[in-house]
């Protein structure tokens, strides 16, 4: 058992490695690679805060779940799965379920106002890819997926990164909602990296051929459902 989960409850562990992960088997911009690193950072701040683990694990786990249902709104499908998953009521009480909920339901890293409650705050922080080749990864799957009338890379590269750009803060940083020192300093790599424009098309660029060669272009047209 991995040694950060060791303060989550094993069998709701179990419920949701058998009964919620499966669910995104056919994603790939929000498969299970990109879930596995929200849980890793949301453990992360988790210990750092000294929150409920099982809350911490169950959030992450499920942020994602409502994109095959619509994806503009997903973060609100994601919350009503939430709701109506009686399972969790044997581990959470009511208020418990509300936190969580709404912690699923503010977690996007697009959104400009602060999440209701510090759980959100968390797992906000815990979605963002402050790394280049997964973003590169995810955002052009996710560009592919959600604009069919882009039809080169320069066209898809300038709306990933022009849709990047806009998280950063009045500050002139990409937008933390926490201080915890690990995700700092990740983000401030991540920024100068970033903010480099021909090297970050270089890293999207090899990303757009690889998938282009290999038949997953294809497959993120026609196969995986998260869009």
């Amino acid at each position: 058992m991995d040694d950060k989960l060791d303060a989550v409850d094993l069998n709701l562990q179990n419920y949701i490695k058998l009964n919620i992960f499966p669910k995104y088997d056919k994603y790939y911009s929000h498969g299970m690679i990109h879930i596995n690193n929200v849980i890793d950072n949301m453990m992360i701040l988790a210990d750092y805060y000294n929150l409920d683990k099982n809350m911490a694990y169950v959030i992450a786990s499920y942020h994602d779940l409502g994109l095959n249902v619509n994806r503009e709104n997903h973060e609100y499908e994601s919350g009503k799965i939430v709701s109506n998953d009686k399972e969790l009521k044997k581990y959470f009480n009511n208020e418990k379920i509300q936190i969580i909920k709404e912690a699923v339901e503010d977690h996007r890293g697009s959104k400009k106002e602060r999440p209701r409650n510090f759980y959100g705050e968390c797992v906000s922080d815990s979605d963002r890819d402050f790394d280049i080749q997964i973003l590169a990864k995810r955002q052009l799957a996710t560009s592919l997926k959600n604009y069919p009338d882009l039809k080169t890379f320069d066209e898809h590269f300038k709306s990933c990164y022009d849709y990047i750009c806009k998280r950063i803060n009045s500050s002139g940083v990409f937008n933390l909602w926490t201080n915890n020192p690990t995700l700092t300093q990740r983000r401030d790599k991540f920024q100068k990296e970033y903010l480099n424009l021909e090297y970050t098309k270089s890293i999207y660029k090899e990303e757009w051929d690889r998938i282009s060669e290999d038949g997953t272009m294809e497959k993120i047209m026609n196969y995986y459902e998260d869009y």
